[in-house]
């Protein structure tokens, strides 16, 4: 489109006097545009086989419009861009409406019907879900964890509770065995210690079960092979072999069952890829006011629609509560993959507290209107950049195509889940990846109401934390190779594409030392100024935002400019994970860990079989 070309495709539009557009909120579909003689493109939407011919300049306008809006969203936006075609509104309008009504953009209305009417599908009445409260170092956290379980939990109702200890300290060991047990008899379900002792007994009857594939086993979940390293994705892999065949919530011992629901929340269901929003508070009196005294289970709350299709969800949700609005900022290829009897794999809920990330440098991505309503406030400012009292969340039931973090979370392991990397930071998003690949259509429900999460002893940001400087942070590309690989397989069966995850993973450790380099400094490279720019963005629109948030993006430009310059240099640092080794000896450590990790994906379906049968006869001692 440009300032002298009309808005047109190939018929005529003449809008009828006092026509008023359609409220349907629309977006351009999946389509693919072919160039035929005389320049233009006949597009031809994948979905549904309906095809136009338009100029070029048009499909470069539909383009932009693939998320869902009103139309007259779109047409304001579309002249925003092109101020010169303000005469022309009419005729943008009436292009777009032609495009609705031939199929080459989509309705949220058919989605919103589709999936409100669909199949429900309902949990077993009987069925109990496991829990396992995964602890590290803590017993001061897990002590007041079980306590807030006791005092608000309803216990009769679960299948079993295991504490999984990911402790290396001795004493905190001893420490976290004797508060299990002085606490089990105050629990209506088997409260059990899973231990080092435990754990090594366990693998030991796995292993006996499935001997061909005992390697594997001890890849997954073998703390003796993963000494030195983070091993938060071991703890959950126990957690997901415990449960097999059930719902299973996880709780970091950090957190507090209680539930508290942030102000302005609404009813209304929405769906999209966006961010969560974010609040900021001086002191936890703040946020006292937001407390829910009635029903403070979180466990039970996140067995409402865990495991249910997306249907069943919205059902319980109410149906009502879904609208054509609801679609708001998703996309056509993202909507093409809801379906009424999508699984709702996974449930997440918001927090209270330490947003459980080192630094403050997410501030600058949070939602759109987080960051306004924090720019609006010198006050809430500061605290953004000084405490980590931070709600974290979602003010309506939110489906998303991939799970994030959260600190409780529901996981329906009836599904044949992927496992997770055992080593590492970042399990948890790599484990959303990995699901979402084998899992296309599943949907991830993340609740709009948060439980507190209190790291002992309390932390608070200062300026170390202001740390824009890009990490040398080999090998972690390898996260980002999961989701463009998500269009490579064809086949919707689980176990096939989880065999091309493996293969993935395998092709990994077999790449040269230079091709891996190479990947691991365009992504630093390409976050690293995509991170520059934006900040640069926010800068240039500051205006009366608070001094100390512009300082805070000056300091982020100056970093992120010296290591860019760094990054850009021929010898680029070979560091990450694991600490202790650089260059040469932590390529070769990722290698084998990507190959076990593909052997391990390979032979899952048969661990998983075999973990089902063990944990029928299985008990702690």
């Amino acid at each position: 489109m440009t300032d002298k070309t009309a808005f047109s495709v190939d018929i005529d539009i003449n809008p009828a006097p006092g026509f008023k557009p359609l409220p349907d909120w629309v977006a351009f579909d999946l389509c693919k545009p072919y160039p035929v003689p005389g320049g233009n493109l006949l597009l031809h939407n994948t979905r549904n086989g309906k095809r136009a011919m338009v100029q070029p300049e048009v499909y470069a306008s539909l383009v932009s419009c693939n998320t869902f809006q009103t139309l007259e969203t779109h047409v304001g936006r579309l002249i925003q861009k092109q101020p010169a075609m303000q005469a022309q509104r009419d005729d943008v309008r009436g292009v777009l409406q032609q495009m609705l009504g031939g199929g080459i953009m989509r309705s949220a209305k058919e989605i919103v019907g589709a999936l409100g009417s669909g199949p429900k599908t309902a949990p077993a009445a009987v069925e109990k879900p496991v829990v396992a409260i995964l602890t590290w170092e803590r017993p001061q956290a897990l002590d007041r964890l079980l306590t807030s379980v006791v005092a608000n939990c309803e216990t009769a109702a679960l299948h079993s509770l295991y504490v999984i200890d990911d402790s290396r300290s001795t004493d905190n060991i001893d420490k976290n065995r004797a508060l299990v047990q002085k606490h089990a008899a105050d629990f209506d379900s088997p409260l059990v210690y899973f231990g080092k002792t435990e754990q090594q007994r366990y693998i030991g009857q796995l292993a006996d079960l499935l001997p061909k594939h005992e390697d594997a086993i001890r890849f997954l979940i073998d703390h003796q092979l993963w000494t030195d390293q983070w091993t938060s994705g071991l703890a959950r892999n126990l957690a997901v072999f415990l449960s097999c065949g059930r719902r299973l919530v996880m709780l970091d011992d950090d957190v507090v069952c209680d539930v508290y629901t942030p102000a302005n929340a609404k009813p209304n269901i929405t769906i999209s890829d966006a961010a969560r929003e974010a609040d900021f508070f001086a002191n936890k009196q703040e946020w006292a006011p937001l407390h829910q005294p009635l029903n403070p289970d979180p466990i039970s709350r996140h067995m409402q629609c865990l495991g249910l299709s997306l249907s069943g969800a919205i059902d319980v949700l109410g149906n009502q509560h879904l609208k054509q609005a609801s679609l708001e900022n998703t996309t056509s290829l993202q909507a093409s993959e809801l379906l009424a009897d999508s699984p709702v794999l996974i449930t997440e809920c918001g927090s209270l507290g330490c947003p459980g990330t080192e630094s403050n440098t997410w501030l600058p991505t949070m939602a759109e209107a987080s960051l306004k309503r924090m720019l609006a406030s010198p006050k809430r400012t500061t605290q953004a950049l000084t405490t980590r009292k931070v709600w974290s969340g979602r003010k309506n039931p939110h489906f998303s195509p991939r799970s994030n973090m959260s600190q409780i979370t529901g996981i329906d392991n009836r599904q044949p889940l992927p496992p997770y990397l055992p080593i590492a930071r970042g399990e948890d998003r790599l484990f959303g990846l990995m699901l979402d690949f084998v899992f296309p259509t599943s949907v991830c429900l993340d609740y709009p109401w948060a439980v507190p999460h209190l790291p002992i002893p309390e932390r608070e940001w200062d300026s170390k934390h202001q740390n824009f400087t890009p990490k040398p942070d080999f090998p972690m590309f390898f996260i980002d190779k999961v989701l463009e690989h998500r269009s490579v397989c064809q086949s919707v069966h689980p176990a096939d594409r989880m065999a091309v995850l493996a293969t993935m993973f395998r092709d990994l450790a077999r790449a040269p030392n230079d091709v891996l380099i190479n990947m691991q400094r365009d992504k630093s490279l390409a976050d690293g100024s995509d991170m520059l720019n934006h900040l640069d963005d926010l800068l240039a629109s500051a205006g009366s935002a608070p001094v100390e948030w512009q300082n805070y993006l000056r300091n982020g430009i100056s970093q992120l400019n010296k290591g860019l310059e760094a990054l850009s240099r021929d010898h680029f640092p070979v560091k990450g994970s694991v600490a202790e080794l650089e260059d040469g000896e932590l390529i070769d450590f990722w290698r084998g860990t990507w190959a076990g990790f593909a052997d391990a994906l390979d032979a899952w379906p048969e661990i998983r079989q075999a973990a089902s049968k063990l944990i029928e006869t299985w008990t702690p001692s």
